[in-house]
Parts: C-alpha cells; structure tokens; sequence
C-alpha cells in the first residue's frame, strides 16, 4: 500500500492503494480502502457502502445473451469484459430507490443464463503523501539520484544486472492511476498500447496521470501510478533521476482513476460518489486487458477488503494466460491486518514492506497471503511535475507496501527476461525461493518467504 509522505497526497482506494502506511484507512492495499475487521462478506461490502448502489456484476454463460437479460431488467449495459463473459449492468437513470440493489440481484441470480451475479465494490480513494527531495541534484552523468535508492542495494539488483537488466520484450503492466507518459526518465520505456479501463480507451495518452496531479497537495494521489511505474523500469544510464529495478523493460500503464474533472463534476447518469472510487469492474477490465495485450507480469499496489468474484475471475484469468500477478499486502497492519483479498488470491504474490534496515515495517499487513518482502519504506521515484519542477518535483519519497510490490514486480521482470517460459507458479517459486529469511526462521506471516533477492532470483531461474 502506499503511504505518501509531507508535501503531496497520492490516492488511496476503498479498494485500497498499498501506497501508505502511517494513519491511512485501508483501502485496496495502497488506492482505498477502510477497515472491514475481517468480514470479507460482500454483506458487509453492502452495510458499509463499498458498493455501487446503481450496479450489479454478472457473469454470463453466453455473451450472446448480453444484450437479452439487460432489456429484459430494464439495465444497461456499462461494462463488457468478454473474456471472461462478464457484465456490469446499471439502473438507467437517477439513484434507484431503496432495495433496488437486492432486488436485481434476486432476479438475476434466478436467470439460468447467468452464471454468477454480485453487487459491484466501489473503494473511496483516500488522500496520501509524498516528501520532496530537498537540495539532492536531479540531473547529472549515470542516474545521479541512484545513490539515494537504497532498496537496490538491499535486493541485491546491481548483482542482477550483471547477468540482465531486462529485456525490452518483456512488459509490466501498472494497474493503478496512470502514468505520466511525458516523464523524462519513463518516456522511452512505455509501450504505445496503455489503457484508460475506468473509461475503456486504449491508448498511452489516455492512461496518462491527470494533469491536476502535478499541483501536489490532495491532487497528488494521481501520482502513485507514476511512483510505481519508476521503480519497476525507470530507465537506465541516461544522465537523469532515478534507475529502476529492470530498466530495460517496458511498462504498460493500465489507468483505473477516474478524472478530477469528473470528480467534481460527475457525467450525466453518474454519481458523484462513484467518480471518487475505485471501481472492482474497472480493476478486472483493466487485469484481463494487460493479459490479453502482451503483458508478462502485472503490479498493483492496490487492494479491497471484500472478496469479489470478478476479480477473481480476472486475475484467474491473467494467471491461466501466463502473466505473473503481484499486489501490495496493504498498510493497515495498526488496525488488525485486514486481509487484502486481491493479494490473497491463489497463485497471486502478495507484498510485504520493509525499511532500511530490514524490518517489517510497522504498517505493512501480514497474514498467510504474504508471499515476500521488499524494500517499501522511503522509496524514492518518479512523480508528474510541472514547470520543468517548478510545480511538484520529478522525483519523490513514498512509503507503502505500494512501493514494496513494484520492486517485487521489477525483480520478476528480471527474472521473466532470462527465462521467459517460466509460468507464473515457477515465477512466483523462484522468488520465494531465492529470498533472504529475515525474522523468525522458515516462513513466516511478515515477511512471508524472506526480503527478495534480485540476484539469487535471476541466477536460480537461468537454471530453470
């Protein structure tokens, strides 16, 4: 989860953002989220109001029959995922009236045609921050802020790359806010097919971060997408910033935000409410999009309290097509640990967070679904700016488990490019195997398998 840090905000879902550690609301581990105490129900989704009122998801046995059953009931149809044959259908206009939700749920869940039918989560983003550098330089020969990248030291990465870089054949997808696709030191390794799922549009343009984002303050959460992206690929050897874990490889950013405008000023037949979300039926278009468009592993530094068959289906899908699946354990750990069920998804690898000297840290959740650690305590990346930096500067501090998972997901980009035939299973063995045991000896529900190892990893998957 993401824990932004002093001068700027980055978001934070119901479905929180794993971006933020230090009094932040759980939310799908890093966008959004609030604390559930462990009722992973969709009834209690419903009691709370992390659902959309005016929506259901339905998963057909035949999308032929798509366009019947939405006349039929009266619904239209907002969202169509035909890989996985699934629906969200919507009330047609206006807030429907009290017991609307249940009532359409009923009757669908009656229809033979349909498979499988649920309220659809909505996580309230939630504001989080991110600490400026101060005098440090921002320009210079070899990527002059590496020096302040400590978690490429503690996972091992410049071992690695004597060995790989990464392949530019290989692609990360970042589900999340967009990302800033003007950003000097991200620019060149973005591929050209990035996806707005919030509004279905392809396109890099479209999944960049909203321009608002580079005003800092509570706009700042638009950044998190851009501080993920930096620390998996940002790119190498090229005399500015930062250098990410596998700067050779590329990035597709999958944009789930909705756009500032629209939070402020809700499209017709939309409420107000919903544009300041995190929709579950966006997450799971924009899952089955990277899975269907090339990409070999997908990051999100999010998560939801509440267990959704959609999801489920999506990254089910994303695994049984050959694409690694990381997301963030989330930063509630001071209420409880709730369980990220994003991150507990069978054969998904969940992201534990740790700090400089390789301790969990204090907000980072832990539980059976942890699978790794990886540093997420002060990590340093790429932000928006404006102003060549005179708005928000190019390169920012955030804490979270958000940031733990993409140098998790940096680390399997590197091992996916000196094996590309590796399933997500071996994958996900490979860094589990290769993490260096910190706390209690053997697993454990912290830092699950040990902190990574980049260079261990991508030794044992040349062996492979």
């Amino acid at each position: 989860m993401i824990r932004l840090r002093s001068l700027t905000c980055a978001v934070v879902f119901s479905a929180v953002l794993a971006g933020c550690g230090q009094g932040a609301t759980p939310f799908a581990p890093g966008l959004g989220g609030t604390v559930n105490e462990g009722d992973t129900s969709m009834a209690m989704a419903k009691k709370k109001g992390h659902v959309k009122k005016d929506a259901v998801m339905v998963q057909l046995r035949d999308m032929k029959d798509a366009q019947a059953i939405a006349r039929e009931n009266g619904l239209e149809i907002a969202r169509a995922i035909a890989p996985i044959r699934l629906l969200e259908l919507r009330a047609p206009e206006g807030a429907p009236q009290n017991g609307w939700l249940d009532g359409t749920l009923k009757k669908l869940e009656g229809d033979k045609r349909i498979a499988m039918a649920e309220p659809c989560l909505a996580m309230k983003l939630k504001e989080r921050r991110a600490e400026s550098l101060k005098d440090e330089p921002i320009e210079g020969p070899n990527d002059p802020l590496k020096p302040l990248q400590y978690s490429l030291e503690a996972m091992q990465v410049p071992a690695a790359w004597k060995v790989t870089m990464g392949s530019p054949d290989v692609v990360v997808a970042v589900i999340d806010s967009g990302v800033d696709h003007k950003h000097k030191d991200l620019s060149n390794n973005l591929v050209a097919h990035g996806y707005d799922a919030y509004h279905s549009k392809k396109g890099t343009e479209h999944a960049t971060t909203d321009t608002m984002s580079r005003f800092g303050g509570m706009f700042a959460s638009y950044g998190h997408g851009t501080h993920v992206a930096g620390i998996i690929a940002a790119e190498g050897n090229n005399n500015r910033g930062i250098v990410g874990v596998a700067p050779k490889c590329k990035i597709m950013p999958i944009k789930i935000f909705p756009s500032l405008v629209e939070m402020v000023r809700p499209k017709k037949n939309e409420r107000a409410e919903d544009q300041n979300a995190i929709i579950a039926s966006a997450v799971a278009e924009g899952i089955v999009y990277a899975a269907e468009h090339g990409a070999d592993v997908i990051n999100m530094s999010l998560g939801f309290p509440t267990e959704s068959q959609s999801l489920a289906l999506a990254c089910n899908y994303a695994l049984q097509k050959g694409v690694t699946v990381l997301v963030a354990a989330g930063n509630e750990r001071m209420e409880g640990s709730p369980v990220n069920t994003l991150a507990n998804q069978p054969g998904v690898i969940g992201v534990g967070a740790t700090d400089e000297e390789d301790r969990v840290t204090f907000f980072s959740n832990s539980g059976k679904y942890v699978s790794i650690a990886a540093p997420g305590w002060r990590v340093l990346s790429t932000m928006p700016s404006f102003f060549n930096g005179l708005i928000a500067k190019p390169y920012q501090y955030m804490d979270g488990t958000s940031m733990a998972c993409p140098n998790a997901a940096g680390v399997a980009a590197l091992v996916k490019s000196v094996n590309p035939k590796l399933s997500p299973a071996q994958v996900k063995s490979i860094l589990e195997q290769s993490a260096d045991d910190r706390g209690p000896k053997g697993y454990d529900e912290s830092y699950g398998h040990g902190r990574l190892n980049a260079a261990r990893a991508v030794q044992l998957a040349q062996g492979k």
